[in-house]
Formats: structure tokens, sequence, C-alpha cells
């Protein structure tokens, strides 16, 4: 059984923005991985929601930056 090739992980800082407690919250978060900015979405989005505790569906991303 071949492997696949271990692909190159990038850095990306995400910024975002949630409503949390009837207040908007901007941040930002960095994180790893491919040039997919489906992929990029979706990670941020799921250790966003961790990190703030609200809703994955309440996150909404401004802007996407690589390193």
């Amino acid at each position: 059984m071949l492997k696949d090739k271990p692909k190159k992980l990038k850095m990306f800082k995400v910024d975002y923005s949630v409503s949390k407690n009837n207040k908007m919250v901007n941040g930002s978060v960095i994180i790893k991985s491919i040039k997919d900015s489906d992929k990029i979405v979706k990670l941020a989005k799921l250790d966003i929601s961790t990190k703030e505790r609200i809703f994955i569906q309440d996150v909404k991303i401004l802007n996407i930056n690589s390193f």
C-alpha cells in the first residue's frame, strides 16, 4: 500500500468577527493548513468556535493572510 506524500503546511492568520453576549468581538487566530481556502475556513471556524465557546455558525471570517 502506498502512503500519501506529506503535504506542506503553511501558516495563515485568520481575522474573524463573532457576536458574543450581544457584543461584536473581533480577533485573529493563527493556524497551519494546506493552501486550500475551504480547508482553512473549516479549521479556523472550528478553532474559533472552541476558543470563544460559541456555535460554529456564528463565526464570520473576515480575512485570510499567509505568512
